[in-house]
């Protein structure tokens, strides 16, 4: 059941802007509140190491059939369905999710506010985020 609500989750998060965490906390501007965000990031690389795992799809070979015609004195061949669909590989960290975990605690435990939320896409809504973060309210979207 999971897995079927995050597959929709994800199908819908992908007609939106890439997600992004905001991070908030009244009365700590926007450097200050990146130089928290660093240091739980160091130090979440620390404590949990990068552990990278690939995964190969093998691809897939089909060299067809040959299909010859004569005609008179000459002849012609082709060849049908071939299809050759090469091999990939994709690396990923298997530590990664439970870093940003470990991330979001870090900065919660310093007082800081977390959410998920998508970045901001426009100058003006920058600029609103900016704003209502002055005025010691949460921002809708996340500052790049």
């Amino acid at each position: 059941m999971h897995k079927r609500y995050a597959f929709v989750v994800l199908a819908v998060a992908g007609c939106q802007s890439t997600p992004a965490y905001v991070v908030f906390k009244p009365g700590v501007d926007l450097n200050s509140t990146q130089t928290a965000t660093d240091q739980c990031k160091i130090n979440s690389f620390r404590e949990i190491p990068q552990s990278l795992a690939t995964d190969v799809n093998p691809g897939y070979n089909n060299p067809g059939t040959i299909q010859c015609n004569t005609y008179g004195t000459m002849t012609t061949c082709n060849r049908v369905g071939a299809i050759n669909i090469p091999a990939s590989s994709t690396t990923y960290d298997v530590n990664s999710e439970l870093r940003d975990r470990y991330i979001v605690r870090c900065l919660e435990g310093k007082g800081f506010g977390v959410k998920l939320a998508r970045a901001c896409a426009s100058k003006s809504e920058v600029t609103k985020a900016l704003a209502d973060r002055a005025a010691g309210q949460f921002p809708t979207c996340a500052v790049r």
